[in-house]
């Protein structure tokens, strides 16, 4: 009371989460789980603060504000692609480390991912902390195909790509198109030998 001691009831308890694939946290995260009680938290769906189910979608709109169509829908669940996108990764690095949460992206108010967010958050999160440290290795994933005179050209995927030529605005047609592969991919024989 005096300001002499400090004194911690017995009833405190300091709560933190921490991910093991953020790669500053890499050298401290064994010193951490051997010093404190850990819990695997599993990736689910999200629910909201009453425990709710979260209904989040992506939803891309093209420049003059009309919904572009993801598998012929005008929405894509969020927790359908991170299902899809955690079995590539985890095909892909053999761990679950750099698999997306639920709450990795927020969606706005209406439950909407928008298509800026979604290439800035998680395109961009896939290409730089995901895939550039294990390779593609489903190749078919991260190509395109674009049209230059009378030839058909396939061409490889890059970042920058998913943005306009003058990096302003999300380039729909590249984002539809990963997106549509990431749902259409089914793990070869060879993922599963």
């Amino acid at each position: 009371c005096n300001g002499q001691v400090l004194v911690l009831p017995p009833n405190l308890y300091i709560w933190a989460t921490m991910n093991t694939s953020d790669q500053s946290l890499f050298p401290i995260d064994s010193a951490f789980k051997r010093r404190w009680e850990w819990k695997y938290m599993k990736i689910k769906e999200g629910k909201d603060k009453d425990g709710n189910k979260l209904d989040w979608k992506i939803v891309v709109k093209d420049k003059d504000g009309s919904i572009v169509k993801i598998k012929d829908e005008e929405s894509l669940s969020w927790w359908s692609f991170i299902q899809k996108i955690n079995a590539i990764i985890a095909s892909m690095t053999s761990s679950a480390d750099k698999q997306l949460g639920y709450f990795f992206c927020k969606a706005d108010k209406d439950g909407i991912i928008n298509g800026e967010t979604f290439v800035s958050k998680v395109i961009f999160y896939l290409w730089n902390d995901v895939f550039k440290d294990y390779g593609f290795e489903d190749a078919s994933l991260f190509r395109y195909k674009v049209k230059e005179g009378e030839k058909e050209l396939e061409k490889d995927l890059t970042f920058p790509d998913f943005y306009d030529e003058d990096g302003e605005m999300v380039d729909t047609t590249r984002l539809t198109d990963f997106v549509e592969k990431v749902m259409n991919w089914k793990k070869t024989k060879e993922d599963n030998d």
